[in-house]
């Protein structure tokens, strides 16, 4: 009995078609998936949808470098082996049920029964699952660094940010100005009684503003200018970080898709290898039932990776500024995350980030306003000067007196205002920003260090998986391989190997991943958030020091 079973198992072997072993076994194939390869010939029983589907080639170069035995010619020699024994049993005539099968007396296809005693009990269709990124693969290939310099020229928030410095400037030369001068008219006396006398002219003044005020004024929107220029640097700092990130994410999705398509073709080989040990006797209706449900489960896995990559590709477009961007292929080095220093990078985070940066230049900005609040208090200069017309009458002569010349000088006497209270302000708010400098620094420190954390966890596994479980389960696939071609082991014994390979791929792909991601945001000073609004320092406001206002304030 176990000779037969052994005998028909590997008979299933050649016609199958996805045993993957009689090639170096890649840990991840390429994106195209509806490219069909040469097939063994096919049994007369009538296959279920996606069963016979072969696996893409060539694999792609960011994945080739995930082969862990391409430089082992034992390996190689061993799969060739395997290759050249599969298409040998291939060309062998295939065993047929007898005259007396009770698959002969119906006419379903032996492999879409469920219950061979009822024929017409059906627990569901077997439709084949949607491929939903058929279209995408006959696009170009794109890198993160595209995305990154989509990002610089049309992410809307870092013109905000260069908009805010620009405002800033525009407003420190609008506080600057000095007041305009008056010119006018004046009359005092102009009926003159009965000697039609009185005075009429025109007159000029002008406001002088001392103690070099409005150079002091322009000096706090100059220092809110700079502040802005270190939010741009925040500002592009979090949108690298999101679209770097977001690329990983959807190049994982994209990886992950091809992998569980792999494991849908392993899945719809065990659905195959179920119906024919039933048939022979070797499994029962609940077998063949729970290989459907996993071949039906591993469509809706793989459905959903497709959905989780243009998902996932639709926000890193949005990321760099872009609407309307159809999903393309995406290549990079996932194989090879940055080498870092992860406590390094927390200790320089908190001193290079431009958040930190913005938190002193804002010290500098609270001593400017302490210096021009100071000076708030030294009055203004003011001076009016004319030139009348005067028809008074001197004395008995009946002479006018003509024209006259007047002048005015004033000051305002600082005896009870002299800005005290927004001088206390001023030292306040000093205070607050050296406080605000070290809860920055706090602050960075409190979102750095997971990630540092998370970047090693996250080596130490993609590690493990790369240099003890990955070639461990690939052995483990190629000796059941030889076994089952020696005719010493079952084919599912094969299929659970394979399927093994390709979920260890899928959490080692995951674990790269996280590498990249902590990587970037450790790069990038944890700033994340790139579509938020940027941080601005000042107001917007388009009313400072208005021509019409008196002279000398805001």
């Amino acid at each position: 009995m176990k000779f037969k079973y052994l005998a028909f198992s590997l008979t299933l072997g050649a016609t199958a078609c996805t045993l993957q072993a009689q090639q170096p076994m890649p840990d991840m194939p390429g994106m195209k998936m509806d490219q069909p390869q040469s097939k063994p010939q096919q049994p007369s029983a009538a296959p279920k949808p996606n069963r016979t589907r072969q696996p893409p080639d060539p694999t792609p170069g960011d994945i080739k470098s995930m082969r862990q035995d391409a430089g082992n010619g034992q390996a190689k020699a061993a799969a060739a082996s395997v290759d050249q024994s599969v298409h040998q049993q291939a060309n062998q005539p295939q065993g047929k049920p007898g005259p007396d099968s009770d698959a002969s007396s119906i006419k379903v296809p032996i492999q879409e029964l469920q219950e061979p005693e009822a024929v017409g009990f059906q627990t569901g269709s077997d439709l084949p699952a949607p491929e939903l990124l058929r279209e995408v693969v006959n696009q170009h290939s794109m890198t993160v660094e595209d995305f990154i310099d989509m990002a610089d020229k049309t992410n809307p928030t870092l013109a905000q940010a260069q908009r805010n410095v620009d405002r800033s400037r525009q407003q420190a030369r609008q506080v600057s100005l000095p007041p305009d001068p008056l010119f006018g008219y004046s009359g005092d006396h102009i009926r003159g009684g009965e000697y039609h006398g009185g005075e009429q002219g025109a007159f000029f003044s002008q406001e002088f503003v001392l103690g070099h005020k409005l150079a002091l004024r322009r000096d706090i929107y100059r220092a809110e200018g700079r502040s802005n220029e270190f939010a741009i640097a925040m500002q592009r700092a979090r949108v690298h970080n999101d679209v770097g990130r977001a690329f990983f994410d959807a190049l994982t999705a994209q990886q992950s898709a091809v992998i569980y398509d792999r494991l849908l073709k392993v899945a719809l080989d065990t659905d195959t290898n179920a119906h024919e040990l039933e048939r022979i006797g070797q499994a029962d209706a609940s077998d063949v039932l729970n290989a459907e449900i996993a071949a039906e489960q591993a469509k809706v896995d793989f459905v959903n990776a497709q959905h989780m990559f243009l998902a996932a590709f639709t926000q890193l477009a949005t990321y760099a500024g872009q609407t309307s961007l159809s999903p393309h292929p995406l290549t990079g080095g996932l194989v090879e995350p940055p080498q870092l220093d992860a406590e390094g990078m927390v200790a320089t985070d908190m001193q290079e980030s431009p958040a930190v940066k913005q938190a002193q230049a804002n010290v500098a900005l609270a001593e400017t306003r302490i210096r021009s609040a100071m000076r708030e208090k030294v009055p203004n200069l003011n001076l009016k000067a004319g030139e009348w017309y005067s028809g008074e009458t001197l004395g008995a002569t009946n002479i006018k007196a003509g024209p006259e010349s007047f002048v005015e000088a004033s000051v305002q006497l600082p005896l009870w205002n002299r800005n005290q209270g927004n001088v206390e302000a001023a030292r306040i708010e000093l205070e607050r920003a050296h406080q605000d400098v070290t809860r920055t620094e706090l602050l960075t420190r409190n979102r750095a260090e997971p990630y540092a954390q998370q970047y090693q966890t996250a080596r130490y596994t993609a590690e493990k998986y790369r240099t003890e479980m990955l070639p461990r389960a690939r052995r483990a696939y190629q000796l059941e391989v030889t076994k089952y071609q020696q005719m010493a082991q079952a084919y599912p014994h094969v299929l659970t190997a394979q399927h093994m390979l390709f979920t260890l791929q899928l959490t080692y792909v995951q674990a790269l991943n996280e590498e990249w991601k902590a990587a970037i945001a450790l790069q990038n000073y944890t700033l994340m958030n790139g579509l938020d609004e940027p941080m601005s320092i000042g107001t917007d406001s388009t009313t400072i020091n208005l021509p019409t206002a008196p002279g000398g304030n805001q």
